[in-house]
């Protein structure tokens, strides 16, 4: 009885922990810690090793990307034995407590894809670092665009570093919309895989991140935690916005390579309906579907994607959080950026999308 309570414990706290954490205080000068050892004690590299199959090797190091910058980033590469020129990557950062670093659902070489996983530099293994505002997530961003364009290409030499795609788990697509995709996604222009996460850049998120052919879909769960409840639509807001001033860009094309899908029926993450490690796992199996064909993600999303510009994800929550005043003390309708141009771009396409779905 006393241990069947203990493990139903212990699966309730891994699952608080894989989840953005709220801090009151808006963070903690003792979180970003100079970590120089690899952590984790090779904790799920056999199990990735397992879903990568034969012919690819886990190979996990640690490294200092960015010149001036003491921080240390532990990394995992799931190593083909020969790399070809049409090789890519998909860049994977994880949720709050590493749990899809360790797990690395990316593995398998898919669609030529070399899986590589990021670990948070800090202790509690948090994205962006502590508070709602994720306010070390520039620092992280950059960490991670230099480990891409300077550690990879010498570590995987030969890989097609301009087919780079990026996926975040939970806080780690906190990073990625907040930071990352703002800052750097003019280098990086293949595609975006946002689960369960978002959070709105303090300066919106400038056209040049997102370019002609540029992928990004958004995914989220009907139950999402309620703090992401607020900030999810934010940070498709800051998108739309983008999106909207990207030269040649039709709401018709849009409508296709701009998607997002909050179908499921499941907690955060829970894409499955079964739960955190098992939704990613299944999202994340798919990505080919959903990201290089623009296909729903069988058994999880619905039979067609909804267009980013007419998402309207937790509607009844975002209204009262809006009508109350702006999400994490920033309303994306009143920062610096926005313009009627980009309004009626999105109006437009709203009205595509409502054509092509009567």
């Amino acid at each position: 009885m006393l241990l069947n309570i203990l493990v139903k414990l212990a699966v309730l706290v891994a699952s608080a922990s894989a989840a953005p954490q709220r801090n009151k205080n808006g963070g903690n000068a003792n979180a970003n810690v100079n970590l120089n050892q690899i952590r984790g004690n090779g904790q799920g590299i056999q199990a990735a090793q397992q879903l990568a199959g034969p012919g690819v090797t886990i190979v996990e190091k640690i490294v200092q990307p960015t010149a001036g910058d003491p921080t240390f980033l532990q990394f995992r590469v799931a190593m083909p034995q020969t790399i070809t020129p049409d090789m890519g990557l998909n860049v994977l950062l994880h949720g709050d407590g590493g749990q899809s670093f360790f797990a690395m659902p990316n593995a398998k070489l898919d669609s030529n894809l070399i899986g590589v996983t990021v670990l948070a530099p800090n202790a509690p293994m948090k994205w962006g670092g502590l508070g709602n505002n994720r306010p070390d997530g520039p620092q992280h961003a950059t960490l991670v665009k230099d480990l891409v364009t300077s550690v990879l290409p010498q570590m995987i030499p030969g890989f097609n570093q301009s087919r780079v795609y990026f996926t975040g788990v939970s806080g780690g697509s906190l990073t990625l919309t907040s930071a990352m995709i703002p800052l750097y996604g003019n280098m990086f222009q293949s595609g975006w895989l946002i689960m369960c996460g978002g959070l709105p850049s303090p300066n919106g998120i400038p056209a040049s991140a997102i370019g002609p052919n540029t992928r990004i879909h958004v995914q989220t769960t009907t139950n999402e935690l309620t703090f992401l409840q607020q900030t999810i639509p934010t940070a498709i807001t800051d998108l739309n916005q983008a999106i909207a001033q990207v030269p040649g860009i039709t709401p018709q094309q849009a409508a296709t390579q701009f998607t997002f899908d909050g179908t499921p029926n499941g907690g955060h993450c829970a894409f499955d309906g079964q739960g955190f490690s098992t939704g990613i796992q299944a999202m994340v199996s798919q990505f080919t579907a959903v990201m290089l064909n623009g296909q729903p993600a069988q058994g999880i999303t619905a039979a067609t994607l909804t267009p980013l510009a007419q998402a309207k994800p937790f509607a009844a929550v975002t209204g009262a959080a809006q009508n109350n005043g702006a999400v994490n003390g920033s309303n994306a309708n009143n920062r610096k950026g926005k313009n009627n141009g980009g309004n009626n771009f999105v109006a437009a396409l709203q009205q595509v999308s409502n054509g092509q779905q009567r």
